[in-house]
């Protein structure tokens, strides 16, 4: 009797150890710790169902997507309802939708009255892969939710809302119940974060990533959306810190080093992020767009020659199709440094803004105008801001308007300058910036020699909406009253002569214009 109670007992020790490790692997793929997940599911999918499904899925998660031992995987169990789900999720991968939904509609057949996971597995199916339709797993997981109503039910059902427009109130509808499940709190909050930091409410998403660590101190995701939600407030210290507690947390697997290299450049720690970089790159890991960290970074410490030969590389090797706008943006900005290709600079701003597909564009528009005129190519620059003044984009400004015309000036096109800051003082009738540039525009085109007085009524219109005591405006002031007391002048009017040569020596007792003019008065008629 004992002997077999003995060994009846290590035979629940062992099943229950088993459950336990399984258990453990299916939170590591939960937290995207997929090659610890690995380690434990591999030796245990050959004698069960369910640990095989869930190492199929760690194979794709870990292995960016390997659809094709992925495959293998699940057909070791053609007849289990998760294994069938696994291989509809490798056949939507492999763009075989029809085939994935007939598939999934034989794992929906084997749900049971009181067994709704085969609900799940096909809905999950949908949810986490592309090319299924967000509804039908709507619906699943709902009918799934008729049987029992859990945490996890919640947060998936969470999740594919948010692949449908105007979805994100329900999908904050369900992760707030999914936080009142003990088992999902900390993902729940994890959730709401995302949906937070997707609205750009950094604010609101610190707070739930904060919450999502606080109830599992093992779950390292919020502690690297952390970082990048500091990042987006300007708190780099705060994101270097963050993204440092993710690591240990983490597989530690070269993706994380590279997503941490990626956070070290957004919090402008250019120089760690390019060691990291190339610390990687050493050890013969080299993925393309490991050359954009670089190239990135080494732009913004000034080391153009570098940055070129980087940006390069990752043209040379990237798939095209994941060449995204910024490398373009990146590309154009880096060959501006070079006199010897900045003509090759446009083309690149123009590609990257045909592959652009954010419905704002204006923020880009102006940094490439802010760019060119960094580079002294204000031609250039006023042919970008007029592009983006004369758009209906949502955050086009008035004052890009004025812009527009301050390049054009430069630029010596004082029709498309006069042109522009006309339309600026239309907008702005209160603000005397655009008269001051109107009556400055007038003068430089029409009277240099200040003989016909073509800008006098605009420089009289600005003086009248400015007071005298706003010593920020002494250049502008100099200027007005310079170009008044000139065309006094030839006009041969000794009172306006006066009277601007005085206000002139208020501003500067020491203007040699006012000085000249002084010392001429007595011989005027």
């Amino acid at each position: 009797m004992r002997k077999y109670f003995m060994v009846s007992l290590g035979i629940l020790f062992s099943v229950l150890a088993k459950a336990q490790t399984m258990e453990e692997a299916i939170q590591f793929i939960k937290y995207e710790r997929f090659e610890s997940a690995k380690k434990i599911l591999q030796p245990l999918a050959a004698t069960n169902a369910m640990a095989n499904y869930y190492y199929g899925l760690s194979v794709l998660g870990a292995d960016n997507g390997n659809s094709t031992i992925a495959k293998e995987i699940f057909q070791k169990y053609p007849e289990d309802a998760a294994n069938m789900a696994g291989l509809a999720r490798v056949m939507f991968i492999e763009n075989k939708a029809p085939e994935a939904m007939s598939m999934l509609t034989k794992v929906i057949a084997k749900a049971k009255r009181k067994d709704y996971l085969p609900l799940k597995y096909a809905a999950d199916a949908i949810n986490y892969t592309d090319g299924g339709d967000p509804n039908v797993a709507i619906s699943w997981y709902k009918k799934a939710m008729e049987v029992e109503r859990t945490g996890e039910l919640h947060l998936a059902l969470g999740d594919v809302y948010r692949k449908i427009q105007g979805g994100g109130g329900d999908a904050m509808n369900n992760f707030e119940y999914g936080e009142t499940f003990a088992d999902t709190k900390s993902m729940a909050n994890y959730k709401m974060g995302n949906l937070w930091y997707a609205a750009k409410n950094y604010d609101s998403a610190l707070i739930k990533y904060a919450k999502a660590s606080e109830y599992d101190s093992k779950n390292p995701l919020p502690f690297n959306d952390l970082a990048n939600a500091y990042n987006k407030i300007n708190k780099y210290a705060k994101a270097k810190e963050n993204i440092e507690r993710y690591l240990p947390l983490s597989d530690n697997t070269t993706d994380d080093q590279i997503r941490y290299a990626n956070v070290l450049y957004l919090s402008k720690n250019y120089p760690d992020a390019i060691n990291k970089m190339k610390e990687l790159i050493g050890k013969g890991i080299e993925k393309p767009y490991m050359y954009r960290v670089i190239g990135y970074s080494q732009y913004e410490t000034k080391d153009y020659a570098n940055a070129l030969v980087n940006m390069e590389k990752l043209f040379a090797k990237q798939d095209p199709k994941k060449i995204i706008p910024l490398d373009y943006f990146y590309f154009g900005k880096i060959l501006l440094r070079d006199s010897t290709k900045k003509a090759m600079a446009s083309e690149q701003f123009e590609k990257g803004i045909a592959i652009d597909t954010t419905q704002d564009k204006a923020p880009v528009l102006r940094t490439i105008a802010e760019t060119y005129y960094e580079a002294e190519d204000y031609a250039s620059s006023a042919k970008w801001y007029r592009q983006l003044a004369e758009s209906q984009y949502p955050t086009r400004d008035d004052r890009d308007l004025w812009w527009a015309g301050y390049m054009s000036y430069y630029s010596n096109d004082l029709p498309t300058a006069e042109q522009m800051f006309t339309k600026y003082s239309q907008s702005n009738p209160s603000e005397p910036l655009g008269v001051l540039w109107l009556a400055k525009t007038n003068e430089k085109a029409k009277d240099k020699d200040f003989k016909n007085g073509s800008a006098s009524a605009l420089y009289n219109q600005w003086l009248g909406m400015v007071s005298e005591s706003d010593a920020a405006k002494k250049k502008d002031f100099t200027k007005a009253y310079t170009y008044l007391a000139m065309l006094a002048y030839n006009t041969n009017n000794k009172e306006n002569v006066k009277k601007y040569a005085d206000k002139l020596v208020l501003f500067n007792p020491e203007d040699d214009t006012a000085k000249q003019l002084l010392k001429a008065l007595p011989a005027m008629k």
